[in-house]
């Protein structure tokens, strides 16, 4: 399964506004950073969650028909380049966002494993982009230092969390380093020690109705993100660890909310479940 990367930056002078290049060979049948971007994520634009000058990540698929494989998008931005930072015409900070796609009906692990690098801080020294000042050329992406990124972030050791939400609950909390470890341990979680697939439905994460997996914003508050519904979300604005269960009967809207010592219980729960599932399967197995 081939996944896709693109980098968003711009140059220093004027004219050299914003813009995607692609940081690796393209794979997504021909379709661009743009018209990816512009199909939104669960049902909103883009701009609507996340602001790309902070730190955020989107991790999602697109609304496709049940039918086809799923195009999961990972979006990272408020990243800076690695060599040094660098500032435009008006004495601005130059960002840079990344954006990654790939299709099948599970996170690829590139996605998945470079979603977790940014999670752990992974991405804080920066981006391989270098800037001149030819006016055919903003920046450039070095495609072989990504690609040893990627290759790293593959091999990045996250223990798996202990505790991850049910697939018919949305779970929010603060952003903060410690909740963007254990959104990582999550991702490790559900990618590795539960059957994702079977997961992804039950939890309406692929399909015409799609959901966000993973969201972290500094623009959404929690009554905005139980409106999304997001597996997991993390914010600023959110004060507290919340447990929010949703229902299909009340098409698929949020119909109980949980904090504090609830949410914990819950998602234990939940933990303990699933590894006693994945070991009653493997004694079926062996019998």
């Amino acid at each position: 399964m081939t996944t896709t990367w693109f980098m968003q930056s711009r140059g220093r002078l004027s004219h050299q506004d914003y813009s995607w290049a692609p940081a690796m060979t393209p794979g997504t049948g021909g379709l661009s950073p743009e018209d990816l971007l512009a199909q939104g994520c669960g049902g909103r634009s883009i701009s609507d969650i996340i602001d790309d000058t902070k730190s955020c990540l989107l991790l999602y698929t697109l609304r496709e028909r049940p039918d086809r494989n799923q195009v999961w998008i990972l979006l990272m931005t408020g990243l800076h380049p690695t060599a040094t930072a660098e500032i435009d015409h008006m004495n601005r900070d130059i960002r840079v966002s990344v954006l990654g796609a790939g299709m099948g009906p599970v996170p690829p692990g590139e996605l998945a494993a470079t979603a977790c690098l940014f999670l752990t801080g992974g991405l804080q020294n920066g981006v391989p982009v270098s800037y001149g000042l030819r006016d055919d050329k903003a920046f450039a992406v070095d495609s072989e230092a990504w690609a040893e990124v990627i290759a790293g972030a593959t091999q990045l050791e996250v223990p798996p969390a202990d505790e991850v939400p049910r697939p018919n609950t949305v779970s929010l909390d603060t952003d903060s380093p410690a909740n963007r470890q254990w959104a990582a341990g999550m991702i490790v979680y559900l990618t590795s020690r539960v059957a994702i697939g079977d997961f992804s439905g039950k939890a309406r994460l692929v399909g015409t109705e799609a959901r966000p997996f993973l969201v972290v914003t500094s623009l959404l508050g929690a009554e905005s993100l139980r409106i999304l519904m997001p597996l997991c979300g993390l914010s600023e604005r959110v004060t507290g660890r919340e447990l929010a269960h949703v229902s299909k009967e009340r098409g698929w809207n949020v119909v109980r909310a949980l904090t504090g010592k609830s949410v914990t219980f819950g998602l234990a729960v939940y933990a303990v479940l699933t590894v006693l599932a994945a070991i009653g399967t493997m004694i079926m197995l062996l019998l």
